[in-house]
């Protein structure tokens, strides 16, 4: 084979070029702490690599919406408890409201009292989040969810609960829509609620009827029921009338305050009721807490011109109070409900730490360079070249003419 001086040249050329891009190549590496720069330099470590950086920003985003999650709960769980604290200083105007020996003026200082605390709770239900958003709008988030009426105050928002996704196959409730707070309480003791006849003039004697409680399961529906009593030569007794079916039990005997039992319902009436007075039974009913509240105000307002009046005030207080219980239970209940996921919020800000940990290892495992390693390889590379360059250097000189 015929070696010519152009292809001695050549190939000196390539072999130094191929030496020059391995060392830089390698310095490239050095100068960047990295042993896979591009898929090429190791195909499987940069296919495991984009699959646990995706995994990485996919933590860090359930990351963000846990601090978001925390921030919302947060705020939320603290407006909870500011309403708690005005449903229970109602309640603390509403025990007061109960004493036998308040004047007119006495009762109306405390309806003005109740009236503001009514202003404050939709207040309350009206507040802002940090984005400036409605707490208990539902989805609405930009509709204010309540506006006050004549009655209480009317729901403008939706039943929506708004939620976010805070780990893999997790989403955390992060608020409450103001129809499960506000508008869907029970009244009474929560099963059924009691009363005195308002037809056709009302009961005209002492009577009054607690709010009544379960003594074990209640068989849904419940139906009306009617405590009728009769007076006759002094002797006073009372039928209950199932007004659903029109079966009535036995004549029974009054005793004031003794329990009255109708299945698992027991109420007790106190007082001395009138011939022809009545007390009835019916099932409990949703109501809105502003409504409660601006009843309340209501039988405060009440005249006190005789003894029927009394006692239908001092029902009317009771029934109050009971409600009052009822929303307090609410709200309760769904504050325990945040504070419950803001633990598990803590719980799972600590696997997200973990886990980004977790992903930094691995990727300085598929990624990082080794610098022992690496720099012996730059040495390699680096006589190599030189060799080549020496080698090419002593090629170049080579000529027949040297021997003339």
């Amino acid at each position: 084979m015929r070696v010519s001086t152009g292809m001695i040249f050549q190939r000196g050329l390539e072999a130094m070029q191929r030496q020059q891009s391995s060392l830089l190549d390698t310095q490239q590496h050095i100068a960047a702490n990295k042993r896979v720069m591009k898929p090429s330099d190791d195909p499987v470590a940069a296919s495991r690599a984009v699959e646990t950086t995706q995994a990485k920003a996919l933590n860090a985003q359930y990351g963000a919406n846990q601090a978001a999650a925390r921030d919302a709960l947060g705020l939320a769980e603290s407006t909870l408890g500011n309403i708690g604290d005005v449903l229970q200083d109602a309640r603390v105007l509403l025990i007061n409201a109960g004493s036998g020996t308040l004047a007119d003026q006495d009762r109306q200082s405390i309806a003005l009292e109740l009236k503001a605390k009514l202003s404050q709770l939709i207040g309350l239900a009206n507040t802002r989040d940090g984005a400036g958003g409605y707490l208990f709008s539902g989805y609405q988030e930009q509709a204010q969810p309540f506006t006050p009426t004549q009655t209480g105050a009317a729901y403008n928002g939706d039943q929506g609960r708004r939620e976010l996704q805070v780990d893999a196959g997790r989403s955390i409730t992060i608020s409450e829509n103001g129809v499960e707070l506000f508008e869907r309480i029970r009244q009474g003791n929560g099963t059924f609620i009691t009363a005195s006849q308002t037809v056709p003039l009302g009961n005209t004697g002492t009577g009054v009827i607690s709010t009544g409680r379960t003594a074990g399961p209640v068989a849904l529906p419940i139906d009306d029921h009617q405590i009728t009593f009769d007076v006759t030569a002094g002797v006073t007794t009372y039928v209950v009338t199932n007004t659903a079916t029109g079966i009535s039990q036995p004549a029974a005997d009054y005793v004031s305050g003794a329990a009255i039992v109708i299945g698992n319902m027991q109420v007790e009436i106190s007082g001395v009721p009138a011939d022809g007075d009545a007390f009835t039974l019916a099932p409990a009913q949703n109501q809105s807490v502003f409504d409660m509240l601006n009843e309340a105000v209501a039988v405060l307002d009440m005249p006190l011109s005789d003894g029927a009046a009394r006692a239908r005030y001092t029902e009317g207080v009771e029934r109050s109070l009971a409600n009052v219980d009822r929303a307090l239970d609410r709200v309760l209940t769904v504050r325990t409900s945040m504070g419950a996921s803001l633990r598990e919020l803590d719980s799972l800000g600590n696997a997200v730490q973990d886990n980004a940990l977790h992903y930094d290892e691995q990727l300085s495992e598929l990624l990082d360079l080794d610098y022992a390693a690496a720099l012996t390889q730059f040495a390699r590379e680096q006589t190599a070249l030189e060799a080549a360059q020496l080698s090419y250097q002593r090629m170049s000189t080579l000529s027949l003419f040297n021997y003339l």
